[in-house]
This record gives structure tokens, sequence and C-alpha cells, in this order.
């Protein structure tokens, strides 16, 4: 991009700084057309299930963040809870992806466009 930035962040940090602002995800198709590929959109805002990143990605997302889950299962497993998050959130992905007939991350993504 013309002022020479490689990602942008997209959040609404829980929704804790302006309540009249619109949801993350209601802004990222917006944010993907206009960025159009020149800068890698990171979205991170309210993430907890494998359907919640399949619908960012779908919607232009580069990459999702997931830091909430993975606290959470550290919480509750120690330095288990990590992978745990992960299977789970993977699993997740994976079966609503089989549902809805995507077999890759690519095809997925090319959705919004």
């Amino acid at each position: 991009m013309a002022i020479g930035i490689d990602g942008i962040g997209v959040s609404n940090h829980g929704g804790r700084q302006f309540d009249g602002a619109p949801a993350a995800i209601d802004v990222l198709p917006d944010m993907a057309k206009a960025v159009d590929d020149k800068a890698a959109l990171i979205f991170d805002s309210g993430i907890r299930s494998g359907l919640d990143i399949m619908r960012a990605l779908s919607l232009g997302a580069d990459f999702v963040l997931c830091g909430k889950a993975f606290m959470y299962g550290c919480a509750a497993l120690g330095k288990r809870g990590g992978n745990h998050t992960a299977d789970i959130l993977i699993d997740d992905l994976t079966n609503n992806m089989q549902q809805l007939g995507v077999r890759t991350i690519a095809a997925l993504r090319n959705r919004h466009r």
C-alpha cells in the first residue's frame, strides 16, 4: 500500500472501546474489497469456534486470531490446553467446511470475491 504497511488489524477489542461502532465482522467484506489484496487483513474479534474462523476467512480475512479461546484452554488444562484448543478449533473448522462443500482454505477465501 502507498503508506508502506503490510497488514491491517481488524478488531473491536471486545466491543469495549466504542459501543456505537459496527461489529468488526460486518465491516470485514468492505475492508477486503478496499484493500484488494494489497495488505493482509488480520481479524481478531469474537472468534470462539471453527465456524467463526470460517466466517472470517470467507469474508476476507487473511489471518484469524483466536487468543481468548487459547487462554480458556490453558486456564482449564494447563500446558496441554493450547494443543487441545487447537484440536477443537481445527476439527470444528474442518467439519463446517465439509458441510459447506469447501475442501481448502483457499477455496473458502475465494467465496467473498
